[in-house]
């Protein structure tokens, strides 16, 4: 396959203003004291899985 002429083009990345906790587990303590802290102030969104919304109705 030839190689491209021209180097390919990206957006650049933005300040990560939503996690998942899945995201939150592999943060060094200060980072994750920081993350947390926005999400409580209503900074950071907190994104959460159908399938826990799932989990609890029928425990409840």
């Amino acid at each position: 396959m030839p190689k491209r002429k021209d180097p390919e083009k990206f957006a650049t990345l933005g300040t990560k203003d939503c996690w998942h906790s899945y995201g939150l587990q592999i943060l060094a303590p200060t980072k994750f004291s920081r993350v947390v802290s926005h999400i409580l102030n209503g900074k950071y969104a907190l994104v959460t899985s159908r399938f826990g919304k799932r989990v609890s109705t029928k425990l409840n």
